[in-house]
């Protein structure tokens, strides 16, 4: 009988230090906690890609850090090359002024047992063998359990709330302060649109100039992508969702394989709403004022979603 391959098992320490910003003091307020972790799993996506192969065991507050158990080396390996490139410490602070989080520098450390990994960094193949050597000798921490059901919840409330008959989710809704840590991978609304199209300058000029596009024989003004034209997007497509990304992905490069089906495989739980979401606000983060109405309208035409296309110009009823 042939044997089994035991599984590919390995833990890591990562110790995250600043000087501005006492961490450990920080985490343990709860209404800040579940940003903070949040924030520390959008990193962990970002160095890692989604589709699993790792987790979160336990977050020390003393010594502020996390321990990580990998279940795949190829995570692994991702891991390690965003850590000495230092896309792991760029996302980290990315995510925390996304998540509302005080501005902070970070500086890190990589350790497993006894042994520091930046001293050895250069060598991946030895730093792979003192992770697999390391052994998890616990399951997750309850904590760590905690937040992540909470952040469950939240995602599946928010999402019941945006679906809900007539109620759309825009920067200027009513939301509950909990909700600024809903979607699993979105940073508060009102950072995500660079400006409104009405907006203006003192002098009470247009902040930046827009152009026109053309639907159907109709001219529209061209505008950045608003909070509410990203709900009811994620509200409307459906299905179709990854069809509009793939006309997307052709002038956003955030958006190139394998990140559809990333984004598919990592949300699918979450149902149809939160993949569109996921998508279109990857397209958004990658292209800032750049992501405009005529963009999304012109993938919308292509997918032959003339209908969602409408409901986003407010012409289905008319």
């Amino acid at each position: 009988m042939d044997s089994v391959a035991p599984a590919w098992v390995g833990s890591v320490f990562l110790f995250i230090h600043s000087d501005e910003t006492d961490l450990s003091a920080l985490y343990q307020k709860p209404h800040i906690r579940l940003r903070i972790y949040k924030a520390l799993k959008l990193t962990l996506a970002d160095a890692t890609g989604s589709g699993g192969g790792y987790e979160i065991l336990k977050v020390y507050e003393s010594v502020f850090g996390l321990q990580l158990k990998f279940t795949e080396e190829v995570k692994c390996r991702q891991f390690l090359h965003s850590y000495k490139n230092d896309k792991l410490q760029q996302a980290l602070e990315f995510h925390f002024q996304n998540q509302s989080i005080p501005n902070t520098a970070f500086t890190m450390k990589l350790k497993a047992g006894t042994v520091t990994l930046d001293d050895i960094l250069d060598n991946p193949d030895s730093c792979i063998r003192h992770i697999k050597e390391n052994k998890p000798n616990h399951l997750c921490d309850d904590e760590v359990s905690k937040l992540e059901e909470n952040i469950r919840q939240l995602v599946l409330e928010y999402n019941s709330n945006c679906q809900s008959s007539g109620t759309l989710c825009s920067p200027e809704s009513e939301i509950p302060s909990a909700a600024t840590t809903l979607s699993p991978s979105s940073p508060p609304l009102s950072s995500l649109y660079p400006s409104s199209p009405s907006s203006i300058q003192a002098n009470g000029s247009p902040l930046c100039s827009t152009d026109s596009f053309e639907f159907q024989g109709v001219l529209f003004d061209d505008h950045v992508l608003s909070g509410q034209d990203h709900c009811t997007f994620a509200k409307s497509v459906g299905r179709s969702w990854k069809q509009v990304g793939r006309f997307l992905k052709k002038t956003c490069r955030g958006l190139r394989d394998p990140a559809i089906d990333n984004i598919a495989f990592e949300y699918e739980r979450e149902g149809l709403y939160e993949q569109a979401y996921q998508m279109l606000l990857k397209f958004i983060q990658c292209e800032g004022k750049k992501a405009t109405m005529s963009r999304l309208i012109r993938a919308l035409e292509e997918s032959e979603l003339v209908g969602v296309a409408e409901q986003l110009l407010n012409r289905s009823n008319n």
